[in-house]
Order: C-alpha cells, then structure tokens, then sequence
C-alpha cells in the first residue's frame, strides 16, 4: 500500500470515529398495538405514520352485533364478518375529506353497493351531498370491494378543529328481476371527523 492510501484509510478511519453513525428512520411508536385483521389492515395503510395515525382505544366489540371496531387519531376500523369473514371498513381524513373504504366481501360478490351515512352535524353539507343525504348507491367498481369520499362541510369548525363527524354503513346488493336482494346486510359502522 502507497503513503497516500495508507493516509486517506487511516484519515477515513479518524473521521468515522468523530461522526454518528446514521441511524434508521424510526416510525412513530403507539402506546396500543393493533392486531388481527384490524391491525393487518392499519399496517397495510401505513401505521402509525400512515392515514389513521396511532389507536386511541383498544379494540373491541359491540353490543349485539358480530365483529370488532378501534378507534384512532384520524379515523375507525372495524372488522365486519357477516358480510365476508374478512370484511374490513374504515373511515378517514385525507386532504380535507372523509374516506370510507370497505373490503373484502370474499366469498359473496355484489351487483352495487349501497353506502349509508350520517353527519353530525348536519347544516352546513355541501350541496353535492345533501342530495344523497342519508343513502345512495355506487355501482362502478370491484364487486367484492369499494371506496367513496366526502367532502368536509362548509362553515365553521368547531372547537375540536373539525366542522362535522360522518359515520358510514355499506351493504352489498344483487339486482333481481322482481326486487334486488342484500341478504348480509349492513356493516357495522365507522366514523370519522372532518
């Protein structure tokens, strides 16, 4: 080895020592961790860097009804098994609108999807909507999946930061001859505030 390779190694080595090493980038730590379905899909989503931001509540069930719901910083998720043993849906804020998505039905598939909904409060929707306001049905798309987004409302946000929570239901239907049939009925519902 050269006097001057020998230099620059042991300048390089010298000048490693005074430097930090880089460290990774580190994602944002939760205090509650997500698991099962719910926590496969706010992974997939992104975690606690992604849409929902970290969970501010454990996961859990409710009253009479299949499945399990959690809430977070940005949104909901909740597991609906009576419409697919992997139904999923969920709610959230993104550039000011509320994102509703739902997915897999698998094993059923559906001919449309009718999306219910709700805005607490009310005044102050966007004319687009309140023309569908409470229901309507979407019928482009997957046949076992969807999304659709809203808007944020008008107006004055409130003390909260946000002008209105919406709250989301979907079911699949078939159409048929003598009346269309939604046989697993709605999902259980998520809400986000916007």
């Amino acid at each position: 080895m050269t006097r001057t390779a020998s230099a620059l190694l042991l300048g390089a080595a010298a000048l490693a020592t005074v430097l930090p090493a880089a460290s990774p980038a580190q994602a944002t730590a939760c205090s509650i961790k997500p698991y099962g379905l719910i926590g496969d899909y706010w992974t997939a989503m992104g975690g606690a860097n992604g849409v929902f931001g970290c969970p501010t509540s454990a996961e859990y069930s409710l009253p009479n009804k299949n499945g399990r719901k959690q809430r977070f910083t940005n949104g909901q998720i909740a597991w609906s098994p009576d419409q697919g043993p992997n139904m999923i849906v969920a709610a959230y804020e993104a550039n000011g609108k509320a994102v509703f998505r739902w997915g897999p039905t698998t094993p059923f598939n559906y001919d449309y999807w009718r999306v219910y909904w709700t805005a607490d409060p009310a005044q102050n929707l966007p004319s687009s909507m309140a023309l569908i306001y409470p229901t309507y049905t979407v019928k482009s798309g997957a046949r076992t999946s969807g999304k659709v987004t809203h808007p944020r409302p008008s107006g004055v946000t409130n003390s909260n930061g946000y002008a209105s929570t919406y709250t989301f239901w979907v079911k699949g239907c078939d159409s048929k001859v003598l009346g269309d049939t939604c046989r697993q009925g709605y999902t259980l519902p998520v809400s986000v505030n916007v």
